[in-house]
């Protein structure tokens, strides 16, 4: 199970990134869409969330906005910056690229290199 959370840690900003890329959402929103669209594969606690939505506020990735919900509650919700547009592009681009070398590495037959 530790091994899964250490998977999780380190796709967890692109997967973020790429709700946020579709629409500004908030926390509980950003968990419940993650678990759904993995058919709940990827699930992230409340504990996990929120240190890399600060980090990538820090960074000026996203930004946060609190927005009056009902008459007395405050609701805060995340959007991708232009500049988080762009690093969210790079890095779908390197996670693409890495993926593709490591299924290749999976799949490696010795007499797949003798046809290259």
């Amino acid at each position: 199970m530790q091994v899964r959370e250490h998977f999780k840690r380190g796709v967890s900003e692109i997967a973020i990134l790429h709700l946020l890329n579709e629409r500004d959402m908030y926390g509980y929103e950003l968990l419940r869409e993650l678990g759904k669209r993995s058919q709940n594969k990827f699930v992230l606690k409340y504990s996990s969330l929120y240190p890399v939505l600060y980090r990538l506020i820090d960074k000026g990735i996203i930004s946060d906005t609190q927005k009056l919900v009902g008459r007395r509650r405050t609701r805060v919700y995340y959007h991708i910056t232009e500049s988080g547009k762009e690093y969210f592009e790079e890095l779908k681009s390197e996670y693409y690229f890495i993926t593709e070398g490591f299924n290749y590495l999976m799949n490696y037959q010795e007499n797949d290199n003798e046809n290259q």
